[in-house]
């Protein structure tokens, strides 16, 4: 008797192996997540939450480990400053490259940024032209970037630096950089919010860290500190790299809104929304209502005529940020003022130590 042979489907259908079932799961669960409000308990170390996806965070760790690992660096033809953080957002990442292109501006000719264009969809190397493109196009951190110096968008930061270079940059910033290889580094600048600090110490997903502050000081030249002084933060840089130096930055409002009965409802999507309010609070104004977003949320029409009827509804101004102003449809912008902030250095230490470490030493 012929025993019956099983069909090309079943032979052909197998259940995935475990492992790459897991990564994909991890992928989802981290794409979910960072479209999403940042979790409470990413400052929180006593969570449960936090012991329930420390498992998860090491596989992140390791998987990113291998993938810098994997990367050689190619050498740009001029010299690139890299700005970066190890948390997700909200350590002044942005704020810090507008700081180093206008201080690189008083010895280079033509310092340009490179940025991978986060929530644009374009992927190739872009100029980016506020006037032509969309924040959809090359995402809301470009556009503000470009008002500061020519800025280039790609995934491929190396063809982004080629393609700078050839239209006569001399010196790149590479906006977060400190987690890509791709690119040889001349000067890796730490940013770290003085109160944010390192959040609950745990890595993606299991907190807010990209990998481990030990690693990310390690491979810095000096930290930049944005904020109040912090001493416990500080005192841990130097135990991790005594040899490093530690210059500290705050916030300045550049353009104050004037609000007739001080009354004002603020909005925002960053990564460390806390920020924005604190800054509100110190301006002294009468902060009614305060509403956060995720970072990079693009805002909906029902979302910006909520706010606008809010804010009307108890007789406030609606402020939010620049970075959420370009995301805002022209016909709305009328109805909401922005409240502008530069980074201001606290002396001309991290000027000098900047000119020192790219040739100009006797600036």
């Amino acid at each position: 008797m012929v025993k019956p042979q099983p069909s090309k489907l079943v032979t052909w259908v197998r259940f995935p192996s475990p492992a790459p079932l897991f990564f994909l799961l991890l992928f989802e669960f981290l794409v979910v997540l960072r479209f999403l409000r940042s979790p409470k308990f990413w400052n929180d170390e006593s969570s449960a939450f936090v012991k329930i996806l420390d498992p998860i965070a090491k596989a992140y760790s390791f998987m990113s480990n291998m993938r810098l690992n994997s990367v050689t660096p190619v050498k740009a033809e001029v010299p690139v400053v890299c700005i970066g953080n190890v948390v997700i957002g909200g350590a002044g990442k942005t704020p810090t490259v507008e700081l180093v292109c206008n201080l690189l501006r008083e010895e280079f000719q033509n310092p340009n940024i490179l940025t991978a264009g986060y929530g644009g969809y374009l992927k190739n190397v872009v100029r980016v032209d506020p006037k032509l493109h969309s924040y959809l196009q090359v995402g809301d951190e470009a556009l503000l970037s470009a008002n500061v110096a020519p800025t280039w968008i790609g995934r491929n930061r190396v063809n982004s630096s080629k393609a700078a270079v050839a239209c006569g940059a001399d010196v790149l910033v590479m906006d977060d950089g400190l987690q890509n290889n791709s690119l040889e580094k001349d000067l890796k600048i730490l940013v770290i919010d003085s109160k944010q600090a390192f959040g609950n110490g745990h890595l993606i997903p299991a907190g807010a860290l990209r990998e481990l502050p030990e690693s990310g000081i390690n491979k810095s030249d000096i930290a930049l500190i944005i904020g109040g002084r912090n001493e416990e933060l500080e005192n841990r840089i130097k135990s991790v790299k005594p040899s490093m130096p530690i210059f500290r930055a705050k916030m300045e409002v550049t353009a104050p809104v004037k609000v007739e009965n001080n009354r004002v409802v603020g909005f925002c999507g960053l990564g460390y929304p806390a920020k924005f309010k604190k800054t509100l609070l110190e301006c002294g104004y009468d902060l009614v209502d305060f509403v956060s977003f995720s970072d990079h949320h693009p805002y909906t029409i029902t979302e910006i005529q909520k706010l606008i009827n809010g804010a009307k509804s108890v007789d406030a101004t609606l402020l939010t940020t620049m970075k959420d102003f370009v995301k805002i449809p022209a016909v709305f912008r009328n109805e909401m003022s922005v409240i502008e902030i530069k980074l201001v250095p606290e002396n001309d230490d991290f000027k000098l130590d900047l000119y020192a470490r790219l040739g100009k030493p006797n600036v």
